[in-house]
């Protein structure tokens, strides 16, 4: 302990004497992991937020391996009830769908990850005219197929595509944009509206709304934060300091998911939020500590040592036990309840280095600048020179009385 007391005294002392230089290299620093942020990888399927080594999945690997066990993506047609155009399909068996199908189906089947096209069109022949389709469509056999493919009342119908991509999260996407893609550059007949549905763009769109829970819940914790620190501390200043430190303890925790490849999911997609919410609690203890004791009338290297050293040594025995706590859920079998335990300890360990290295050292330059703006208030390092010089003054008559 003694070992550790004497690191957070020199850490103190460097960022006291080299307040600027702490804070250059922590941007540069994090201008280096940022790149790390864009790498990140949103993870959708089932399969990877499940442990594989469970029997029933095992099975069903398998029969996936082997082009039994298939997703299925499927592109709705309906009658647009709402369409004003009066040339409009309004049943879902116009030739004109017909002849759609049969093309689109065509189009799909060279993506290489469509395994097989279901439809309607198969039921008739290529080359038909629209009195030949009239007529097959009133054949007993035909009307009873078009059932599995068509209601009741002949205004919705589907194709579907099966598939085996919904385990690799990289080609379910870029196959459920591409199917999107081509469906809209295609066109359909007037009078129809198109959907689409099915595991690859169930998951494609659970992976967009992972990303924009984290960005949100992000931004949004910081901002009450934010809010709520500068109510109790009274300044905007003593509130966008420790804003500055979870900020960037959170883009760093982003960044080493990216260059590690640690990707997010349902569960850590509010890791950020609980990072910022325990990384405040570690400012504002540091930055109340250093507060108080300038409020006593100590020197900013006195009040930095005692904030650091006292209050550091507290945060870290509690940085280690959650740490701990959050390890052990890489003991369980979920993959995804590791991936949680690890990010948190992670983001709870930056959170710790920032507050203990860097933020005093915005703590002092936050007092420069306000002395900059406020030169004649006894406030910042240039307020303690002043009242220094001040008291020189104040003693010089008495010493010449004496003289």
């Amino acid at each position: 302990m003694d070992f550790y007391h004497t690191f957070l005294k020199k850490l103190a002392h460097f960022q006291v004497q080299h307040p600027y230089v702490t804070l250059l290299l922590l941007i540069a620093l994090t201008l280096a992991i940022f790149g790390g942020v864009s790498q990140v990888k949103t993870v959708a399927s089932l399969e990877q937020m499940m442990p594989a080594d469970v029997e029933e999945i095992k099975a069903f690997n398998v029969l996936r391996d082997n082009y039994l066990g298939q997703d299925m993506l499927a592109i709705i047609l309906e009658v647009d009830s709402e369409s004003s155009d009066l040339t409009g399909v309004m049943d879902i068996r116009d030739k004109r769908v017909l002849d759609y199908l049969k093309y689109l189906r065509l189009q799909l089947l060279v993506e290489p990850d469509v395994l097989q096209v279901y439809d309607y069109s198969t039921l008739f022949p290529d080359q038909q005219t629209a009195d030949e389709y009239s007529a097959q469509l009133k054949d007993p056999s035909i009307t009873s197929m078009l059932q599995n493919y068509v209601n009741d009342e002949a205004s919705v119908t589907m194709l579907i595509l099966t598939t085996d991509v919904s385990a690799d999260d990289t080609r379910m996407n870029y196959l459920a944009e591409k199917i999107q893609s081509k469906v809209s550059s295609i066109g359909h007949p007037p009078g129809v509206k198109l959907s689409f549905t099915g595991t690859p763009i169930i998951q494609q769109k659970l992976g967009e709304l992972i990303t924009a829970d984290r960005t949100n819940t992000q931004w949004i914790s910081t901002l009450f934060v934010f809010i709520i620190t500068m109510i109790i501390f009274g300044t905007f200043t003593s509130a966008l300091v420790p804003i500055i430190v979870v900020t960037v303890s959170v883009n760093w925790l982003y960044g080493t998911m990216g260059y590690t490849g640690l990707p997010i999911s349902t569960l850590a997609g509010g890791v950020a939020a609980m990072v910022v919410g325990i990384g405040i609690d570690f400012a504002i203890h540091i930055m109340n500590k250093f507060k108080l004791e300038r409020k006593k009338g100590l020197s900013i290297p006195q009040s930095i040592e005692l904030a650091v050293v006292e209050v550091g040594t507290a945060l870290t025995a509690t940085s280690l036990t959650t740490i701990g706590a959050f390890l052990a859920f890489l003991i369980g079998r979920m993959p995804e309840m590791g991936r949680f335990g690890i990010l948190m300890a992670i983001g709870i360990t930056f959170s710790l280095i920032f507050s203990i290295f860097g933020l005093p050292a915005l703590l002092i330059i936050e007092e420069k600048v306000i002395a900059l703006i406020k030169p004649k208030m006894h406030f910042g390092v240039e307020g303690e020179f002043q009242m220094a010089e001040e008291k020189e003054l104040c003693h010089e008559p008495t010493k010449r009385k004496k003289k």
